[in-house]
């Protein structure tokens, strides 16, 4: 339930939303303590817009590839295991 959580007056982009519930639901956030997941989302986030703008940009209009997920997890795995 955590990353369904949003900071009042500044919601997430749609594409944001997408790419971590993606991570949640592959349990790729187990790892990573409750108290932690902003933290990490924000991270994310910021990593992913930064180093990859094509992959959120490709979840924003709804079509992307197994290519654009695989780094999707490939990136949340790696940032999940800091925490």
């Amino acid at each position: 339930m955590e990353i369904l959580k949003q900071n009042e007056g500044s919601p997430m982009r749609v594409e944001e939303q997408i790419a971590i519930i993606y991570c949640g639901t592959k349990g790729l956030l187990m790892g990573v303590p409750v108290k932690k997941i902003k933290e990490f989302e924000a991270e994310f986030v910021e990593f992913m817009n930064a180093k990859h703008a094509d992959v959120m940009s490709a979840l924003a209009s709804g079509k992307y590839t197994d290519a654009q997920t695989s780094v999707l997890e490939s990136v949340c795995a790696d940032l999940s295991g800091k925490y």
